[in-house]
């Protein structure tokens, strides 16, 4: 049998007790592309934990190809509420209740200066929008609590307040300049190693107080706005109010590189063609001179202590569900009296194909 390439990672590889993982599954845009999908990551650590920082339109694509149980997959953490960072979350919430997450989903945001537009707010849409596809899918599978979620709302104008804290694994947040109230940023700490997502947001002394030494940041940078007029037929004017209005430009972020230190500063948010990524790192140098990645969607790195080891996954692009990591035989009964039902007229509307059993039934052991 053929050895496996070392500069790739494949599926199922397993991650040192001591390591942390990150992979990215969207770089991209609200503009969604074959090859780059709106904005999400999967952080791995060696301890068996694993969350989702964001999960933008498509994202779910890649994270369904990484072959990672959706089992496991069960807490989320979003930077703010535009569709580029949370659309795929309808997909992760109703594929994980047939996929072996029995526990509910749980979803950490901030709130914003309105009520309306914080994340408990969203919590009560989300579940009214999702109601008729998750009643629909109880009909069919036996999913515990998987059916149910958690939101957390926390105050998005705290400075660096931690939101969640189990297992040796501490995750802060704190404000970040986007578009109005409400956006945050992260920063995960665990064994040592840290990993800060800033999301979306303008350079900001937020980010600089609380990103210091950092092993990995990841921050958004837009083409400047000359080539992202030229690319995207806007005017120049309208493409200056987005790449640098309420987004930055790569030299914003090196210079926040250059104020945070971090062993690897990550670019991403940058919508990638080959003729632009000359342009692109060299903006960023005339602020950064250290070491960077310019993210594409499945670039995986791996931080220790001791290094940090950057590589492209290698995926099917016909993935299949991998098992989930609780024995068949753990299913839980479903739960037939609390959930609605077909009308008898439909049921009986139904014409039998010989051979074809149309019954439904519990699959719990």
């Amino acid at each position: 049998m053929r050895e496996r390439d070392p500069n790739f990672f494949y599926p199922g590889e397993p991650l040192l007790e001591d390591e942390m993982r990150i992979t990215a599954l969207g770089t991209g845009m609200p503009f969604c592309r074959r090859d780059q999908k709106s904005a999400g990551w999967l952080v791995e650590l060696g301890n068996g934990d694993k969350f989702i920082f964001d999960l933008g339109t498509g994202s779910s694509a890649n994270l369904n190809a990484l072959g990672v149980p959706h089992s496991l997959l069960d807490k989320v953490f979003l930077t703010h509420l535009h569709v580029d960072h949370m659309g795929d979350l309808t997909s992760l919430y109703g594929l994980g209740m047939v996929r072996g997450r029995f526990t509910p989903l749980r979803v950490w945001g901030p709130s914003s200066n309105e009520e309306r537009l914080g994340t408990a707010a969203f919590g009560r849409a989300f579940e009214a929008l999702m109601a008729w596809d998750i009643e629909s899918r109880r009909n069919v599978v036996s999913a515990g609590d998987g059916w149910k979620t958690e939101f957390t709302e926390f105050d998005y104008a705290v400075n660096g307040h931690v939101v969640f804290e189990e297992n040796g694994v501490s995750i802060s947040a704190f404000p970040a300049i986007h578009c109005i109230d409400g956006p945050v940023s992260y920063r995960l700490d665990w064994n040592g190693l840290s990993f800060v997502f800033l999301g979306d947001g303008k350079p900001s002394r937020f980010l600089v107080e609380n990103a210091q030494g950092a092993d990995v940041l990841i921050h958004e940078a837009f083409l400047p706005a000359k080539h992202y007029a030229e690319k995207t037929h806007l005017p120049l004017q309208i493409a200056q109010n987005i790449c640098h209005g309420v987004h930055c430009p790569p030299r914003s972020a090196g210079k926040m590189f250059t104020l945070c230190q971090p062993r690897l500063g990550v670019l991403y948010h940058t919508m990638i063609s080959e003729d632009l990524r000359v342009p692109v790192l060299d903006d960023l140098r005339t602020e950064w001179k250290g070491p960077v990645a310019l993210a594409e969607d499945l670039m995986v790195l791996n931080v220790s202590r001791q290094s940090i080891t950057q590589r492209q996954a290698v995926v099917p692009d016909l993935a299949w569900p991998v098992p989930s990591h609780r024995s068949s035989q753990k299913r839980p009964r479903m739960d037939t009296e609390k959930i609605a039902n077909m009308s008898q007229w439909l049921k009986d509307a139904e014409i039998p194909v010989d051979g074809v059993e149309t019954f439904i039934e519990d699959d719990a052991g």
